[in-house]
């Protein structure tokens, strides 16, 4: 799963430029840097963005109880998040096409 893997995480990457309005090709994202710090000068807005972000990339839903510091800590962590939630909702049986790719 290393393909879908790293084209999940270029998807990730490329929300989270996008959310924090970074000048800079996804790929440059580092996957294990934190996210929020002065590298990027996110914020809790910024957080509330990657999650608008997410759910409307991958047709997901992020539930408050999820939303704790960890889930941010880096590209890699939203990656692994992301995978976790489409691998439960195929598991449900509700396996959900995701917008511009596949699940």
């Amino acid at each position: 799963m290393m393909d879908a893997n790293g084209t999940l995480e270029q998807r990730v990457r490329a929300v989270v430029v996008q959310a924090l309005e970074l000048e800079l090709d996804p790929a440059g994202l580092p996957a294990d840097e934190p996210l929020f710090g002065d590298a990027t000068g996110a914020d809790s807005i910024a957080a509330l963005e990657i999650v608008f972000g997410l759910e409307r990339e991958f047709d997901i839903q992020v539930t408050d109880e999820e939303l704790g510091v960890e889930l941010f800590d880096s590209v890699r962590a939203l990656t692994r998040y992301v995978e976790g939630k489409l691998r439960a909702a195929k598991d449900e049986g509700g396996v959900r096409q995701a917008p511009g790719g596949t699940s």
